[in-house]
Formats: C-alpha cells, sequence, structure tokens
C-alpha cells in the first residue's frame, strides 16, 4: 500500500509538472469587485476576448524551451485597495505559482505592486498604472521588469499642443494672439500636466501668462478667468478629474465671454457632461479618453458588445485587449520564460493594436519620460487619444484630420 501511495503521488508530481511546463500562468490584475467592478469587467473580458482571438488566429499556443505552452489565466482582485491588492498579489505567486502579471489599473495598486514583482523577478505587462512615481521607481532602480502601459500626465498633455499647432498650420484657426493660461487641480496628475502643456507651448513660440492650481472639487473660477480675458488669451488650457469642477470652469468661461480655445481635459471623462455644461461646451475640446474612430475599432466594440451584451470601455477593455495580444507577441518572439531574455523580447517587441500603436522606451526622452514606458506619439504611431469638439450634445472627433467625424469648428 506505501509502495501505491508513493507511486501515486510520484505520478501526481509529474503531472503537475507537465501542466506547468505547458501552461504558462498569467496573473491579471484589475478590480473585479468593489467600487470599480465595472472597469474590473472589463479587463476581465477584453482579457478573454484577446486569449480566444489569439487562439483562433493561431498565436497559441507558443514555443517555449521547445515546447508548445498556452496561458491560464489567474485573476489578481486588488477590489481597489492597494493592500488587498498587495495580498491577492502574494495568494497568486504563492498558491497560483503565476509566472507573469498582465494589465492592472489603478495608479495606487501600480505603486503597491511594483517592487514586489520586481523582488519576485516576475514581469508586469501592460499595467495602466499612470502616476509619475512608478515612471521614477523604474528609473531609479533599473526596473527591467516593468512595462508601464499608459504614460506619465507629462507625456500625455504635449499632444494638445500638437493639435493646436496643426489646426494652425492647417488654417483651420488663427489665433489673436500667442497668449495662453493654464489651469490644473491640486494633484500629482495636474502639476505634471500642466508643466508638460506649458513647456510644450513655450517651446512653440506661446507666452503662458498664468498658471495657476485649483484646489480639488473647486467650483468657482471667476477672478481666474476675469485675468485671463484681460491679458489678452487665446488659448486657455484645464485638467480637472471633478466632473463638477470641470463643467463648472467650462460654463464660467463661456460666461466670461473669453475669445478662444478652451482645452477642457477631463470633461470626457463625465458620460454626462452635456447633462453638466448645456450648451456652454460647445467648441471646448478635450483628448482624454480612447474614441471608436477607426473601422477596426467599430468592429471590435461590436463584436465587444454582441459577445458581453455591454458597450466597452475603450481604456479598460480595448486596452487589456491589446496588450494581452502584445504579450503573447512578446512570448512567441522569446521562446522563453527566463526573465533577462523575454523582457528584451518586450521590450523589442513593436504592436499595431486595436486602440494604439504600442512600443515601449529604451530610455527616458524616447517618446517617455523613463524606459519601460509606452512611447506616445501620433494617433496610431504612439499612444495617444484623438480629440474631441463638443457641440450641442455631441463631440465628434476632430483631429487627427484624417479620422476626423466632423469639421473643427472655430469659437466664435
Amino acid at each position: 500500500m506505501r509502495r501505491l501511495l508513493a507511486t501515486a503521488a510520484l505520478l501526481a508530481g509529474l503531472g503537475h509538472a507537465a501542466l506547468a511546463a505547458d501552461s504558462i500562468k498569467v496573473g491579471v490584475v484589475g478590480p473585479f469587485t468593489g467600487p470599480s467592478a465595472r472597469i474590473g469587467q472589463d479587463i476581465q473580458n477584453g482579457t478573454k476576448m484577446a486569449i480566444e482571438d489569439a487562439r483562433a488566429a493561431g498565436e497559441l499556443p507558443v514555443t517555449i524551451d521547445g515546447k508548445k505552452s498556452d496561458i491560464s489565466l489567474v485573476w489578481i482582485d486588488d477590489e481597489s485597495s492597494p493592500e488587498k491588492a498587495v495580498k491577492a498579489y502574494r495568494n497568486a505567486v504563492s498558491r497560483e505559482g503565476i509566472q507573469l502579471l498582465l494589465n492592472g489599473w489603478h495608479g495606487s495598486v501600480g505603486l503597491a505592486l511594483i517592487d514586489l514583482a520586481a523582488a519576485d523577478g516576475i514581469i508586469s505587462y501592460g499595467n495602466l498604472a499612470a502616476p509619475e512615481d512608478i515612471s521614477e521607481k523604474i528609473t531609479e532602480n533599473k526596473y527591467t521588469n516593468w512595462f508601464k502601459g499608459w504614460p506619465a500626465p507629462k507625456s500625455m498633455s504635449g499632444l494638445y499642443v500638437d493639435a493646436a499647432e496643426d489646426l494652425i498650420a492647417k488654417g483651420k484657426w488663427t489665433p489673436p494672439t500667442r497668449k495662453a493660461a493654464v489651469v490644473v487641480e491640486d494633484s500629482d496628475w495636474g502639476r505634471t500636466w500642466g508643466e508638460a502643456i506649458v513647456t510644450g507651448l513655450k517651446a512653440k513660440g506661446w507666452e503662458v501668462v498664468a498658471q495657476d492650481v485649483a484646489r480639488n472639487n473647486e467650483l468657482e473660477f471667476n477672478a481666474l478667468l476675469t485675468r485671463y480675458k484681460a491679458s489678452g488669451v487665446s488659448l486657455t488650457a484645464f485638467t480637472l478629474n471633478a466632473p463638477a469642477s470641470a463643467a463648472a470652469f467650462v460654463k464660467q468661461f463661456n460666461s466670461a465671454g473669453i475669445k478662444g480655445l478652451l482645452f477642457a481635459d477631463g470633461l470626457g471623462w463625465a458620460s454626462n457632461w452635456h447633462e453638466l455644461t448645456g450648451d456652454a461646451a460647445n467648441y471646448a475640446l478635450s483628448m482624454d479618453s480612447p474614441r471608436s474612430i477607426t473601422p477596426e475599432e467599430k468592429e471590435w466594440s461590436a463584436r465587444y458588445e454582441k459577445t458581453f451584451g455591454a458597450a466597452p470601455s475603450p481604456a479598460a477593455a480595448g486596452h487589456a485587449y491589446d496588450y494581452t495580444r502584445a504579450l503573447i507577441k512578446g512570448l512567441a518572439a522569446s521562446g522563453s520564460l527566463d526573465q533577462q531574455k523575454l523582457a528584451a523580447a518586450l521590450l523589442a517587441t513593436e504592436h499595431k493594436g486595436v486602440w494604439q500603436f504600442y512600443a515601449f522606451a529604451t530610455q527616458p526622452g524616447d517618446g517617455a519620460i523613463s524606459a519601460y514606458e509606452v512611447k506616445t506619439g501620433p494617433f496610431m504611431k504612439g499612444f495617444s487619444f484623438p480629440m474631441v469638439q463638443y457641440y450641442g450634445d455631441k463631440a465628434p472627433v476632430v483631429w487627427p484630420f484624417d479620422y476626423a467625424e466632423a469639421e473643427f469648428q472655430a469659437p466664435k
């Protein structure tokens, strides 16, 4: 009986080893329960859709160390809490034996996991945590395992300047002056966003006559706007996270009668923006979210909705899908789970996804503020969002021009 039990145990062990060899365990991070569970569901659905599409396309299984290997997903529920994320991650490592991390959403969770993953020698790919603190950790600690899937705020805000200069170059807008004012929320996001857009504007010959920081949830901007009007600004830009703050600024900007463009970063994060602003948002512009504009994006969104019974969030589901497909591409190129070999292959992998063109920087300043951060760039040449213009209750894409759904309207 002892021999039989020992043999059974040995066979069980061999079976487990064979399973491990033939299946790569990938831990997918997201808020699958808790206050952001809808986002988590999008991440989950986008990841699963990518796995099925990869299998259908013959991309899975991949060959790792000479053996065909599929992917087994392990869901790491962060519950929108750094503390719970750490516990779930440690459980996934010790009990589930995950070999890679994929996707993720919250900045606070990313900051809680980055050092742990580095200590464990686990590659994290496509995490959407944006804070610059993560970029700084990558640089300071020379991390080669954390592939930051969302650029730091300062990398994104400069795209507004590119859009403005393109509008001028194409004769679609002639600013009365080259004076600008910038308002940001009192947060790391706001300050870094503001620093970048100010730097970009000055580099293009704009005079930035005002840089102001607003309290979170600030609702009173009339004094600032009176000052801006007196200064003769032709371009006003803000980033405000709270919907009520963004709406208040838009309405007071309209009432102030300032003649010029308004970049309203964050207005698009509220689906009920028109209910909050009414027609005061007319002519305002933002590029704060992905939009379904290409035939491929529209087809993907329709297929997602048919499959899961709900429209997708491109930011969550779309990016999760793209990063999953890109990870599989990098695994195939590497042919190994060795951290150094796989990290090198992923760093060299460029991927034209449904929603973005993905390539990771090899050094700071290469379209990103750190190495291993996804690079920004023009639409489908880097990570970027199209610009929409609000008018009535619509927000059609007006830039880049090749994908415009409506003509840009210069403010009157």
